[in-house]
């Protein structure tokens, strides 16, 4: 039985020296396998859970949560085999991709909420063309964009600056024809003096006709509707005007199409700068843990 080719792995010799130059290798490659593991997985994560945010989360919020939650459970089920197999890297792999979840997710909502849902909320809107600054703005009320007819002008010389940690800028839109009555108003932030000042957005431009509604969408970052409400009440006070019990706030730019574009272009550039860093940050925690891991490893098999 001792001579047993079957037990004695085909009569190989086990006493046989060893070089030495194939263990190194192979300990060599499985160090650097185990590496590359605990980099890339985690960043693959990251970059999974901010593009579903990215490109899923509006249209489809509750498949976002299930990859999330699939994620959290992968991460779970590495940190228990840890408890069964010797070695951390299990236990490190868990907690990275652990962590990629939870900052995929963070900087995911916080993309979305601050582009991607504006885009979104333009594209849902409807867009008016050829509407006079006295047509009432509820019948506008479901607007994205406008573009005001041809006769349309902000009054600059009605302008407020209200001031509320920060300078709320509004501007009464109005045509030749109009009375004292204000439907539609041009706001911005930090873009004016107190009285008789506005210089926000495209207000310089003669030729810009159009605006972008500031939309009350959700977000995580408010609209600050309420704050350009009391900047209108202390115009009509001003200078003897009156505002619709509704008015339209808007963004008085020369192209809307360009604004909703420019959140979706931000938002992809947030998309590409977040994963960038983010491979950085998992490059450096990898190599961190790849080394620990080896440490903890060449102790279990010192005598």
């Amino acid at each position: 039985m001792e001579n047993d080719p079957f037990l004695t792995h085909g009569g190989q010799n086990r006493a046989a020296p060893r070089t030495g130059k194939g263990t190194y290798a192979q300990r060599s490659t499985g160090v650097l396998t185990g590496a590359f593991s605990l980099v890339a997985l985690p960043w693959l994560v990251f970059i999974v859970i901010t593009m579903m945010y990215a490109f899923v989360y509006h249209h489809y919020p509750e498949v976002v949560m299930l990859v999330v939650v699939g994620f959290t459970a992968l991460s779970i089920m590495f940190v228990t085999l840890s408890s069964r197999i010797e070695g951390r890297w299990y236990l490190f792999l868990g907690v990275l991709c652990f962590m990629a979840t939870v900052m995929g997710t963070l900087y995911g909502l916080y993309n979305y909420h601050e582009n991607f849902l504006q885009y979104e909320a333009y594209s849902a809107n409807r867009e008016y063309t050829n509407v006079l600054p006295s047509e009432p703005a509820a019948a506008h009320a479901d607007a994205g964009k406008i573009e005001f007819s041809k006769t349309a002008r902000i009054d600059t010389t009605k302008a407020v600056g209200y001031k509320q940690g920060e300078v709320y800028c509004v501007v009464p839109i109005m045509d030749d024809m109009q009375t004292s009555r204000v439907e539609y108003w041009a706001a911005g932030m930090n873009c004016c003096k107190q009285r008789a000042d506005f210089q926000c957005d495209d207000a310089g431009d003669s030729e810009a006709h159009s605006g972008v509604v500031i939309l009350d969408t959700n977000s995580f970052f408010p609209s600050n509707r309420d704050v350009y409400e009391k900047a209108v009440k202390e115009a009509e006070a001003a200078f003897d005007i009156v505002s619709s019990p509704s008015p339209l706030f808007v963004r008085w730019k020369k192209d809307p199409q360009k604004v909703q574009d420019e959140y979706q272009k931000n938002g992809l550039g947030y998309l590409l700068v977040g994963c960038g860093v983010y491979l950085v940050l998992s490059l450096i925690l990898g190599a961190i843990c790849a080394i620990q891991s080896g440490k903890k490893a060449h102790a279990t098999r010192q005598p």
